[in-house]
């Protein structure tokens, strides 16, 4: 919108904006000069990439790529960078100690304990920062593996469940595999495995969904002979293999081709009821210490919600 006002020197028009201000051309010139001139080049190719797309409107879209480097080690989680250097630190600063002078200053002996403190706090951060993830829920949860070794990913449902517990159990287990760092799921119901699904044993591999169910069933004798179960102040019952020596003290590799050899935890939530009907729930990881203290009380809560839809069974 424009408005002419005459004065003396003659008709002179201005520049009235509605909305957001257009600067003239001197203010444009005066704001690129003021900034560096920069070069938009295209970086070097990283390690890891990610692209994603964000749609600012109808007719546009901004794509952002999120970079991350690493050191490019095969078989090296990048996590143990810290404990590495700490270890060199420690050889550093025994070496220069074996070295020095045979007396020793206090501002030395100072330094040194100083270093040591600063080393073993980065040796142990890895293992620390891995606890404190446990802490909350899903805060410890980490990319599901592209394959277990052993496993056989299935998912079979029994047919004796009505379609509304199908339901519970499809959406339970996909909860469960979505949001904490679990590999395999099964669900007994007394001496019968009424579901299966993700990377479970060579018992997956039998010939259509039901054989395999009934093939899994043959594991629960053996987890209620060799696992001991901790009530819970909750009424129900847990146990947790937390890494693979309490795998091998269960004898988890024998139960009915249940388990792959690349499990390294399970967790297993049994209902609060004590008869032949109960529900019980394993969980299957790849990872050691898979599970924190409330994603094991939210495993408890899941199989007693499912055991609460299955009492009506037929």
């Amino acid at each position: 919108m424009q408005t002419r006002v005459t004065t003396g020197a003659g008709p002179r028009i201005h520049s009235i904006c509605i909305g957001r201000p257009l600067p003239c051309n001197a203010q444009l010139r005066s704001k690129v000069t003021s900034f560096p001139r920069l070069r938009f080049l295209s970086p070097a190719p990283p390690l890891q990439q990610n692209t994603v797309t964000v749609h600012a409107g109808s007719d546009s879209e901004l794509e952002l790529a999120v970079f991350r480097f690493t050191l490019g080690i095969p078989g090296f989680d990048d996590t143990f960078i810290p404990r590495v250097v700490g270890s060199f630190g420690i050889l550093i600063l025994i070496a220069n100690h074996l070295l020095g002078p045979d007396t020793v200053s206090d501002t030395q002996t100072r330094s040194e304990i100083f270093a040591a403190v600063l080393a073993t706090i980065c040796i142990a951060s890895p293992t620390i920062e891995a606890r404190l993830k446990e802490l909350e829920p899903g805060r410890g949860r980490q990319a599901a593996p592209q394959e277990v070794q052993g496993a056989i990913s299935t998912f079979a449902i029994a047919d004796s469940v009505l379609e509304e517990q199908k339901q519970e159990l499809a959406w339970a287990s996909y909860a469960l595999l979505r949001n904490t760092n679990t590999c395999g799921v099964a669900v007994f119901r007394g001496q019968q495995a009424v579901m299966a699904r993700g990377a479970l044993g060579p018992a997956a591999n039998a010939d259509g969904p039901q054989a395999c169910l009934q093939a899994l069933s043959k594991a629960q004798s053996s987890i209620k002979s060799q696992v001991t179960m901790d009530t819970s102040k909750d009424g129900g019952q847990v146990a947790y293999l937390q890494d693979n020596g309490a795998l091998s003290s269960a004898g988890a590799q024998s139960w009915a081709g249940l388990v792959p050899t690349g499990v390294n935890s399970i967790l297993m939530c049994q209902g609060a009821t004590s008869s032949d009907n109960g529900v019980l729930l394993v969980l299957l990881s790849d990872r050691p210490r898979a599970w924190s203290r409330r994603e094991r009380l939210w495993g408890l809560a899941v199989t007693e919600k499912l055991e609460n839809s299955m009492r009506c069974m037929a």
